[in-house]
């Protein structure tokens, strides 16, 4: 039991502290995050934030392959959603694709560097977009 109340009395900080990180539920923001994909080609993942209508972000996420070389794209597509932070420091989200298709990401950041805007991210669930890697955070500006 006591071990119980300390597991809590340890996880209810952390859950106050996450709401002190930006982005906080008032500012619009960008993640943007890549991988290698076949030779001379990577896989790219932008996510473009701005304050929802409840507590969280209402997100447009635009994934695909491009040339490394040229930069030119090959594949993309676009999809709207949401976005929230849970109880661990970090935030992640859902979107929903024209063809029906979903996707999830979610962004770790650290109470110890609270400040750093190279975050580890991961995104599921669309076949364009990257799956984890460290990318950019940024006020989309």
């Amino acid at each position: 039991m006591r071990a119980l109340i300390l597991a809590a009395a340890a996880i209810v900080p952390s859950v106050a502290l996450a709401t002190d990180l930006w982005p906080t539920f008032d500012t619009g923001w960008q993640y943007a995050l890549t991988e290698p994909a076949r030779p001379g080609q990577e896989r790219y993942g932008v996510v473009d934030a701005e304050p929802g209508p409840r507590a969280g972000w209402t997100v447009r996420v635009e994934c695909g392959i491009r040339d490394t070389r040229t930069s030119r794209v090959i594949r993309r597509v676009v999809g709207t959603g949401e976005s929230t932070r849970g109880a661990s420091p970090g935030f992640g989200g859902r979107w929903t694709l024209s063809d029906g298709r979903c996707g999830n990401f979610i962004v770790t950041q650290s109470l110890r560097d609270p400040e750093a805007l190279n975050l580890y991210g991961e995104m599921v669930g669309v076949d364009e977009c990257p799956r984890r890697g460290v990318g950019a955070l940024s006020s989309g500006d």
